[in-house]
């Protein structure tokens, strides 16, 4: 897929839908202590507010996976924990008014660790969600989280990019076919799958008699060298990175979906002290 064809065809596509959806964020932004669900918090983690740095952990030299995406590996235990909240996302087409359901409208917070190896860049995350969503039909919907990177600066809009000269590299996992899609956007409407497939993952999810204590684990992982235009390009001195959750039980699919707000800044850099 060359730049000229992705220009031409659905990153070109207009974003004028996105018009007013900042207020709305803001307002959203502002009452997000109120509206947060408070239940997941661990105290043993870093909480992440927007325009903050986080720093890759390395995976030392002889140490691997039991399975190259694990989520359980011990590994884990090893290395930094953060969390962030996640909002519902500005309407940006009529459908997603659902969101606004009772339930929907809570903030609620996703963990994240993000490691790397000299080949290759690791993100685990896990969330609490006390439903089990699989399966997508007419009126049920699988559950879904997604990693997504700005190809250029900050000013990209973290509303899956700006259009087609201010891409966005998404990766993508749904419940439902339990992989992991590689993805370009360039403003909303315009989610293209990318000819390379280059991004693996894993889930795996934990069940509880305590509800509240039932979530889900996936890792993704790429090699670190990007292998297309609009693959994220890891080797710069930070990436501005954001993510989103699709819990199926509250409706959520598509663009009715939990996200940051804007955008966190990834430093994979393996300069300085690292945690282990």
């Amino acid at each position: 897929m060359t730049s000229k064809n992705i220009e031409n065809g659905r990153l070109a596509k207009s974003i004028g839908r996105l018009t007013g959806t900042l207020t709305l964020a803001a307002c959203i932004l502002a009452s997000s202590n109120l509206l947060a669900d408070h239940t997941d918090r661990n105290p043993n983690v870093s909480e992440v507010k927007a325009w903050d740095t986080v720093k890759v952990s390395r995976i030392p030299d002889g140490i691997y996976l039991r399975t190259q995406n694990d989520p359980d590996d011990l590994i884990w235990d090893r290395l930094p924990k953060y969390r962030t909240n996640l909002l519902p996302a500005p309407p940006v087409h009529q459908s997603v008014g659902l969101r606004f359901d009772e339930g929907s409208t809570r903030g609620k917070h996703v963990y994240f660790q993000i490691a790397r190896s000299d080949e290759r860049l690791y993100i685990r995350l896990h969330w609490k969600d006390a439903s089990e969503d699989r399966a997508t039909t007419v009126d049920t919907f699988s559950d879904g989280v997604a990693v997504q990177f700005a190809l250029k600066d900050v000013d990209t809009s973290y509303m899956m990019g700006t259009d087609h000269e201010n891409p966005v590299n998404i990766w993508y996992w749904r419940a439902d076919t339990d992989k992991v899609e590689n993805l370009a956007a360039g403003g909303y409407g315009s989610t293209t799958t990318l000819p390379q497939q280059s991004v693996k993952g894993a889930s795996a999810y934990v069940t509880s008699d305590v509800p509240q204590k039932r979530e889900w684990q996936v890792v993704m992982s790429r090699p670190f060298k990007s292998d297309g235009e609009y693959d994220v390009d890891f080797d710069r001195e930070t990436i501005p990175m954001g993510f989103a959750v699709w819990q199926g039980n509250d409706s959520e699919r598509d663009g009715n979906k939990r996200v940051t707000h804007t955008w966190i800044l990834l430093d994979t850099s393996l300069n300085g002290s690292t945690k282990n």
